[in-house]
This record gives C-alpha cells, structure tokens and sequence, in this order.
C-alpha cells in the first residue's frame, strides 16, 4: 500500500495495512542531536514528501558569545524574536497595534494564479501526489490577528465587535479564501487550518461569541474548499470544549489536537462517531522530553491499539524539539513504527 493510499484509508475508516506517520521537518531536534536523529528519520521513512538530508544549522551573524537570538519581519509587517534555533519566535512588533490600522492596513500580496511559480509548484504537487496524500497551507482567521495585533486587544475586539474589528475580519477572511483558492489551484488533496481555540483549562473564547464571530466566516471558507472536492485538516491547540465540536458541526475532516487535554478513548470514539481523521501527537509538554523510554512506547503502543480497532482514523505525528534526550527520541520514532 503506498503512503496516499494508507492516508486515504485512514481518512475514511477503511483498514489501512499500518497506521500513518508524519514527520515535521524539526529543526530545533536535528540541530541538537545531529547525525543520530537524521539516521533515525531516514532509517524509518514516513507517509508524507519529506527529505531529510542535512543539519540545519543557525547563520553565525545571529550567534553572538554562544547565544542565539534573531530578529525577522515577515511579510505580514510583524517582527518576530527567536531565542531557540529551529522554534516559533515570539512577536517583538506587530504592525496593527491600533483600532486606526484596520482601514489601512494592506495585506502581503498573492501571487498571481497563472504565474510561473504556482505553475510549477502545481507541476511538483502532481508528481508527488503520485505516491503521497498533500496536506498543504496554513489558513488562520484567529492566530494570524493574533500575529499582527496584541491578543489581548483582540479579545477586546472580539468582545466588543465593532464594525471596524468586523470589518477588518472579512477582509482577513477575504484573503484567507484567496489563499484556499490557491490551494485548490495547485490540487493539494487538502488543506491545513489552524487556530488554537484552547488554554490548558479550556477554550479561550466562549461558545456563543465563536459562533457569533467566527463560526460563519470559517463556513465561507469551509464551503469554498468542500465544494473543491478537497479535505479540511484543522489544527488547534488547548482544551477546546465544545469549540470542538462546532468544527466536527462544519464538516472538517481531520483534527490536529493537543492530545494530553484529552481522554485518548473518548476522543477517538468521538472522531469515529463523526467520520474525523485525527494526528496522533504525542504528549510533548511531559511525556517526550520528561518521561522514560518505556512509558513513551506503552503510550504509543496505546494509541496504536485503539486506531488498529478502530480501523483507521488515526496518523501519528512525530515532531522532535530541543528538549527530549535521545533516548526519549529513539523511543517514540521506534515505537510508533514498531506498533503502527
């Protein structure tokens, strides 16, 4: 079975031969461990188009007396800090930081959809999708305002909804469903949201203003990108409570879950229930870089039983940051292609 098939398998509950496993490309772990983690990744090859060649390493002008720290601003206009090589920055400037920049404002500019780039880029997702299943995109109406103004004003924009926030939102959405439009261009099989709804308690917004505010622009987009033909792969990060829920309500087809806030039984149960697709990832706030060798393999050994009888539903996520010991590492990446 070659990996699109194991991935489509796994989408609709059809017995795939093995359980799906997606690499990220892990920077922060493949410059702390080096060769070791490289050989590992390339000893056991997962479902998606990823290559793993060479350690990525940090340009030596933001190195400075053995420190890491560097300064990028993105297209966006916000200016990001990196304390960790290879780990999200944090936000040092965002350039809408006042009520007055929601007229004038200019989002990053999109490629032209018959330009030579996205002509090509079509032309290498066709060859790939010979073998793999594309999940591709980053659509965010949430996190990414929350990257180009405080999240706490957010949140008073949320609260307050006036009509120079609400206007503003559809204009992120209009460019969010230009960006959908995109993807569905270079004929991805689907498309990755992502907006972390959740806190470690629960979600961060309440149920009514989500669906007041957010609910009936993700169903624009939601609707754009069925309509395509194409999946919708939402991840979301914290406790989500019935947040969750709305989106099994609008139809998406796999979840990206922080799956230590959650009851590993229930929530497949859940996703079967609703014909979801879920990634497996692992605890990384405890289990990966504090726990041992053999509760990481009894974990994974876990999971793997409830998606084997549940005849598909679940892909595992591997991702290795800066702050698990190797053998900690070893551990998961073994024992996910022991068990899957």
């Amino acid at each position: 079975m070659t990996p699109r098939e194991r991935m489509i398998r796994t989408f609709e509950f059809n017995n795939p031969d093995k359980i799906p496993v997606v690499y990220n490309s892990s920077r922060a772990g493949l410059y702390v461990h080096g060769e070791k983690l490289l050989d590992l990744f390339n000893q056991y090859p997962p479902d998606n188009p990823i290559e793993f060649k060479e350690i990525p390493r940090p340009d030596p002008s933001t190195v400075k007396n053995g420190v890491y720290r560097e300064l990028k601003r993105d297209e966006w206009g916000t200016l990001w800090e990196y304390a960790v090589f290879g780990l999200h920055g944090g936000v040092k400037e965002y350039p809408a930081n006042s009520p007055e920049c929601f007229e004038t404002y200019e989002f990053p500019k999109l490629p032209d959809l018959q330009s030579q780039e996205l002509r090509q880029e079509k032309e290498d997702i066709m060859r790939l999708k010979e073998k793999y299943f594309i999940i591709k995109g980053w659509v965010s109406i949430f996190e990414k305002m929350n990257a180009i103004r405080p999240v706490e004003d957010v949140l008073v924009d949320v609260y307050l909804k006036e009509e120079s926030f609400l206007r503003f939102l559809d204009r992120l959405t209009g460019y969010m469903a230009r960006v959908s439009e995109q993807l569905v261009y270079l004929g991805v099989d689907a498309i990755q949201f992502g907006d972390d709804w959740g806190i470690q308690s629960g979600p961060i917004i309440s149920l009514e203003m989500f669906r007041e505010v957010y609910r009936p622009r993700y169903e624009k987009l939601f609707d754009m990108v069925k309509k395509a033909g194409l999946r919708i792969f939402f991840h979301s990060c914290g406790a989500l409570g019935p947040i969750l829920d709305e989106l099994f309500d609008m139809g998406i087809d796999g979840i990206w879950h922080q799956s230590n806030l959650y009851n590993e039984y229930e929530f497949a149960e859940k996703c079967r229930a609703r014909k979801v697709a879920c990634y497996i990832h692992p605890d990384r706030q405890r289990l990966i870089p504090f726990g041992t060798p053999q509760e990481i393999r009894e974990k994974i050994r876990k999971f793997a039983d409830i998606y084997h009888r549940m005849g598909g539903g679940g892909i595992f996520y591997v991702e290795i940051e800066n702050d698990a010991p190797f053998e900690n590492v070893k551990a998961l990446i073994e024992s996910v292609h022991e068990f899957r």
